[in-house]
């Protein structure tokens, strides 16, 4: 494969289950391998789920991305910062008049739904949740309970919508039915058979890697884009890059549009890839 690269090389990698390891950080041998993609003038790009504050400002400094001018994807494509140039290429957030219909729609619903919105660095909730507070200490969010739609003090750029634990078929019909008044300005993505993502329409880990590539002023004609992933969240990134390749951890879905499996997240599968393949 290494005889085939174009002339740029572009590596869009999610974060969790991918490039990190299970205990939630980077090995030795990650580090290493993106800086020698960078050393070797092509780029490494984290795409993830994680928010600004984390995805951005800890994630991809502990990836050297500040001192080798790179570039971060968060919330799934939201938000897109280049170090290079210091700023962000793109922030989006949802109105405050579609999170007020929401708000309005699912608060007081106990067992119904749990909401989590999703700032730049907090999370607001309805009420503690153990996974949700999990997932907040991991990225060093604040955790934060509302009781009113003002209690919301700063801009969302996305949030999570979880169904009763019973959930069937009737219930996720009866969701997106009631959910029909977001569609001009949202999408909504099923992670799961209970858990609903809501963002900006269109916006996605696969759009976010097309514009990435235009910013860059790169093109398929003359960039090699690869990508790395495990989740359903990546499917669409999956079909945008000419090389997906699926963690050997991933869900089938993931492998099913794959052109290659590599190592498990916890095997290095993805710097090991690099290091065979294309540097």
């Amino acid at each position: 494969m290494k005889n085939n690269l174009k002339e740029n090389v572009v590596i869009f990698s999610d974060l969790d289950g991918t490039a990190l390891a299970s205990n939630h950080d980077y090995s030795d041998l990650t580090l290493e391998t993106v800086k020698k993609v960078y050393e070797s003038g092509h780029y490494f790009i984290p795409i993830t789920a994680r928010s600004t504050k984390d995805a951005v400002f800890q994630q991809g400094i502990k990836l050297g991305m500040d001192k080798m001018g790179g570039i971060v994807i968060a919330n799934n494509g939201t938000h897109i910062y280049d170090f290079k140039e210091e700023k962000f290429i793109r922030a989006l957030y949802i109105s405050n008049e579609m999170l007020k219909k929401i708000f309005d729609e699912t608060y007081g619903k106990i067992g119904k739904y749990k909401v989590h919105y999703f700032s730049d660095q907090t999370t607001y909730v309805y009420g503690y949740g153990e996974n949700s507070k999990y997932w907040s200490d991991v990225m060093q969010m604040e955790y934060k309970k509302i009781d009113s739609f003002e209690d919301i003090h700063e801009p969302v750029n996305h949030l999570t919508i979880i169904l009763a634990e019973n959930a069937d078929d009737k219930t996720r019909e009866e969701f997106y039915k009631e959910f029909e008044f977001v569609k001009d300005e949202l999408s909504i993505i099923q992670y799961t058979e209970r858990v609903f993502e809501l963002s900006t329409k269109g916006i996605n880990k696969g759009e976010a890697l097309t514009a990435t590539l235009k910013h860059l002023g790169l093109n398929e004609q003359n960039t090699s884009v690869f990508c790395f992933g495990d989740g359903v969240n990546d499917v669409q990134m999956f079909e945008q890059a000419e090389h997906p390749i699926a963690m050997q951890n991933a869900i089938d879905e993931v492998k099913k549009v794959a052109q290659e499996v590599t190592l498990s997240n916890d095997e290095n599968g993805v710097a090991r890839f690099i290091l065979d393949n294309i540097l």
